[in-house]
């Protein structure tokens, strides 16, 4: 009898083993996805492309010129700026380094302000040749500050007065 229950659960187990093989069926559905539609909806005949804005202006690196009044100074980095005294005046020494393809011309002046916003000292920068024409690469610069008090200890800033604008080979 052993033989006869061992046979029919052996029996049994191939039954459900083969049943539950290959019935049940998964598909993976996302739910909420619109479908597409039958056609795609074609363009107004005739399309024509039409060109709106101006094309942007670039300086002779590529940088935009977003401004009427390009300054330029992006190209300038001021630096080594030594203000000291001698005899009776003050005046400033440094390098102006201009990383523009041309000579850069404009003006610029070197300005002190106290606590208050009062104007303390002011100088226009100059080369050596007494102008404000940057070459290409380093310049040395020089200015004599006009004021009647100590200031060296002081912060400046560099207001310029004339935009900056390259100086093409005539």
């Amino acid at each position: 009898m052993n033989h006869i229950l061992r046979r029919l659960c052996t029996a049994l187990l191939a039954l459900l083993l083969a049943g539950s093989c290959g019935c049940v069926r998964m598909e993976a559905e996302i739910a909420g996805t619109p479908t597409p539609a039958a056609s795609p909806t074609p363009l107004p005949e005739p399309f024509q492309v039409e060109i709106t804005a101006a094309p942007v202006e670039t300086d002779a690196m590529g940088r935009r010129m977003e401004t009427e009044n390009h300054f330029f100074t992006y190209y300038l980095s001021f630096g080594d700026m030594r203000v000291y005294e001698y005899d009776t005046g003050t005046f400033l020494d440094g390098v102006v380094v201009n990383s523009y393809l041309y000579p850069l011309k404009g003006s610029v002046n070197i300005v002190y302000y106290d606590e208050e916003g009062r104007m303390c000292g002011t100088g226009t920068i100059h080369t050596a040749s007494g102008d404000c024409t940057l070459a290409s690469g380093s310049t040395r610069i020089y200015a004599e500050i006009y004021t009647d008090i100590s200031v060296q200890d002081m912060d400046f800033v560099l207001e310029v007065t004339e935009p900056f604008t390259p100086v093409t080979e005539k």
